[in-house]
């Protein structure tokens, strides 16, 4: 005959030997750093071969110009901030189809900004802005320089500023996966220049449709 007292400590559940408590708090340990290690791989933007952020949505997470030598990117927004109301700055023309180069030869297809300063002192501190649009997709791309100190025009003096990746003097980096280079469709391009005691300039004009080509 089972009495009450048998009873109970027959069904009170039997306490694991210590080894065993250590193997479970083990693997539970465990299973907590490889989750949070899914985790933090799982997380943050990925890139493209370019190295570029594929973050999904158009241009990037910086305004500021580009170190030199790092990729040219677009910008989210415009950082030109001159409140300067002097008129001494004059955008001449701006060429993004039959350039010229600085003796007058026809050039390859690329941003030209030929600028002449109207006032009595040299305008240096160039900043440049430019924006791609298509009107067809919608698509739009800002890009900003700081050109190097070196870039000053002389009063009554005029200086072409050049987009492109050739390298030469008075020429200034560009991203060659720009819908400039890209889209076959027509552009409109816009472009602001800023310098040191001068009020901004705005110009603009239109690439035709069909991507770069050589000067006719």
């Amino acid at each position: 005959m089972i009495n009450a007292h048998d009873l109970s400590r027959s069904a009170a559940p039997s306490a694991p030997p210590p080894h065993s408590r250590r193997r479970h708090i083990g693997a539970a340990l465990a299973l907590t750093l490889a989750s949070a290690a899914i985790v933090g791989c799982s997380s943050g933007s990925s890139t493209n071969p370019t190295g570029t952020p594929t973050s999904g949505g158009s241009g990037t997470t910086s305004s500021a110009a580009p170190a030199p030598g790092s990729p040219v990117l677009p910008v989210t927004s415009n950082p030109i901030s001159n409140t300067s109301t002097t008129q001494a700055l004059t955008i001449d023309t701006v060429l993004v189809e039959n350039n010229v180069d600085q003796a007058g030869n026809a050039a390859t297809d690329h941003l030209e900004i030929a600028m002449t300063n109207t006032g009595t002192v040299d305008l240096t501190a160039f900043e440049v802005y430019y924006t791609f649009a298509d009107p067809k997709t919608g698509d739009t791309e800002g890009y900003y320089a700081e050109l190097p100190a070196s870039f000053t025009i002389a009063p009554g003096a005029q200086r072409a500023a050049h987009f492109d990746n050739t390298g030469e003097a008075d020429h200034f980096p560009v991203n060659e996966f720009s819908l400039y280079y890209t889209d076959v469709n027509a552009l409109d391009v816009t472009v602001e220049v800023s310098a040191t005691d001068t009020a901004t300039q705005t110009a603009t004009t239109t690439k035709d449709a069909g991507g770069p080509e050589t000067a006719d």
